[in-house]
């Protein structure tokens, strides 16, 4: 684990000489609040040392609880597409010589470590996370680099990269259009972005409404919470457009080939269809998880804490007894 916080603001070539991370440190880059941790780095500088008196700088915390639900998140979105990657992943990586894959908000790194294994050793995968999370030990393939990539940019080079990587950022990223132009900047000419976002929000399997009104309040909520903080909580379904759409300042669009899919997960803990009981389950396991870790997010907008802990209590309880499914919704587009 490397940290780029001390090197130059400009866009840096691929695999700088970074500065190793001493497990010591790593309390520096956290914060404690509702008895979860959070990235300290996301708050301003001139008051990185009085936490407790602001709105918490993200929705999620960043702590080995959290850690624990993204792999479950990634193993529920690997299972339900059969794989590891979505899109024309494989062809922009034929051959593999030289190629570059960078993954966005990459946690633990179990994505790059489960593609990694794959028949791609000459493939460079660079992850980034903007709080020592990911493996502490790098092969010669894989490197995990700690900056924050909304504030400081993507830091490869222009026109470096052949594949960006971005998955469950809607909880994260606030600026898109930014985001969007800053992938496109590090792309190379024909590079490859990827873009998978699971929806907020859960939706019965024959088109009625959800009978389940806790859970119905409790994204509702959250969905609101976050707009009024300025995140896009329904990014995924907005994705393929703004990938059509954004230009340069000429007015030259930056991405073609835009390709998008939507995944339909189910979620029903006595899943009738036997081979949809492994996934129902991980569904199941995931959307509980996450209320857990969106608890300190609740109680950060000042509600009472017997409102918060009464609304997720409802919504696990129903978790356990509705038939509904999720989405996923999957894009990629290709740099012009």
């Amino acid at each position: 684990m490397v940290d780029a916080r001390d090197d130059p603001p400009t866009p840096l070539p691929l695999s700088p000489t970074l500065v190793p991370i001493p497990h010591a440190e790593y309390a520096e880059y956290y914060f404690q609040r509702y008895g979860r941790q959070f990235p300290r780095h996301r708050l301003p500088h001139n008051l990185r040392n009085t936490p407790d008196s602001l709105q918490l700088p993200s929705v999620l915390p960043v702590d080995a609880a959290e850690m624990e639900r993204r792999v479950v998140q990634h193993n529920l979105v690997s299972l339900a597409l059969h794989q590891h990657w979505f899109g024309p992943f494989r062809q922009h990586l034929t051959p593999p010589n030289n190629k570059v894959v960078l993954d966005i908000g990459s946690a633990s790194g179990k994505w790059i470590e489960e593609v990694s294994e794959e028949p791609y050793q000459d493939v460079r995968f660079h992850g980034v996370e903007i709080v020592p999370l990911s493996p502490t030990e790098q092969t010669t393939h894989t490197f995990f680099e700690v900056y924050d990539f909304q504030q400081e940019r993507i830091r490869q080079a222009d026109a470096s990269v052949d594949i960006i990587h971005a998955r469950f950022q809607n909880f994260h990223i606030l600026d898109w259009s930014a985001f969007v132009k800053d992938v496109a900047r590090a792309l190379k000419p024909g590079g490859l972005f990827m873009s998978g976002e699971l929806d907020i929000a859960l939706e019965s399997p024959d088109g009625e409404p959800l009978n389940a009104p806790a859970t119905n309040q409790f994204y509702g909520q959250i969905q609101r919470l976050m707009r009024e903080r300025g995140y896009t909580p329904d990014i995924g379904s907005l994705i393929p457009g703004l990938l059509q759409d954004i230009s340069d300042p000429q007015g030259v669009t930056l991405f073609t080939n835009v390709g998008s899919d939507v995944v339909t997960i189910p979620m029903n803990r006595n899943n009738p269809i036997v081979e949809q009981r492994e996934l129902s389950t991980l569904a199941m396991e995931c959307l509980d998880r996450l209320a857990i870790s969106l608890r300190a997010f609740g109680l950060s907008t000042g509600q009472p804490q017997i409102e918060v802990d009464g609304i997720i209590t409802g919504h696990r309880r129903e978790l356990r007894r509705i038939n509904a499914q999720m989405k996923y919704r999957i894009t990629w587009a290709e740099r012009r």
